[in-house]
């Protein structure tokens, strides 16, 4: 069964409702991370399709904006949302309805032209970085042949300097890869040309990843007044 739907409806950190939906019925990907909490399974692809369920989404996405009138759809789905070639349909929808729409991203897509244009129709974009090497990027992200992380960078930031709307940049530190001072450096240098509205800092504080991936909490709090992070 397919799982495209929406996920959660919940307040944010501006006192929006919010409601969160996944636009995919499966992992579609182009990376494979190896602390991905939807595990291995899935497609690893960058490229666009259609999808038989997203019809019947779109068709009841309507009452249920209606019935729990958000303010914002939060579009972050179980892989890259960019999959769904119907993802312009979903946003259109959503806006049509006066309601605001932010999109999570990894954020490598965002150097295509195609992709770009229906980041930059959404009020808020959300990219990320959780590797600061080239060595572990390929190890841990496991993206498709041929990307590297600085063209990951260098996509978010060119679309970045284009934007309009509100970008934030999510900040996974991980234990051993990316939490000592040359790596903790290049994060600082990335997040000055990236110039998010905002910067939210992570690590792994639960689950079967946290032993292996996640910064202990002082350790934390050190690198998150070292990139100056409320």
């Amino acid at each position: 069964m397919g799982m495209m739907g929406i996920k959660r409806i919940f307040t944010d950190s501006k006192s929006r409702k919010v409601m969160e939906i996944n636009v995919l019925p499966s992992k579609h990907c182009n990376f494979r991370c190896v602390f991905c909490p939807l595990g291995q399974d899935g497609e690893q692809t960058d490229s666009a399709r259609r999808f038989e369920e997203t019809a019947p989404f779109l068709s009841s996405l309507p009452e249920r904006i209606e019935a729990e009138k958000p303010r914002v759809l939060f579009i972050n789905s179980m892989g890259e949302s960019f999959a769904n070639d119907e993802l312009e349909e979903i946003i259109a929808l959503a806006k049509g309805r006066t309601v605001q729409v932010s999109l999570f991203t990894n954020g490598y897509l965002l150097g295509r032209p195609e992709y770009a244009r229906l980041a930059s129709l959404c009020d808020e974009v959300s990219g990320e970085i959780k590797t600061a090497d080239e060595l572990f990027f390929q190890k841990l992200q496991r993206p498709l042949a041929g990307y590297s992380l600085e063209d990951c960078l260098g996509n978010m930031i060119r679309f970045r300097h284009g934007y309009t709307g509100r970008f934030t940049v999510y900040v996974t530190l991980i234990k051993g890869a990316n939490d000592d001072p040359d790596s903790v450096e290049w994060i600082k240098k990335s997040l000055r040309l990236l110039d998010p509205a905002s910067v939210v800092l992570e690590t792994f504080t639960g689950g079967k990843f946290h032993k292996a991936f996640g910064v202990p909490d002082e350790e934390f709090e050190r690198i998150r007044k070292d990139l100056a992070i409320e």
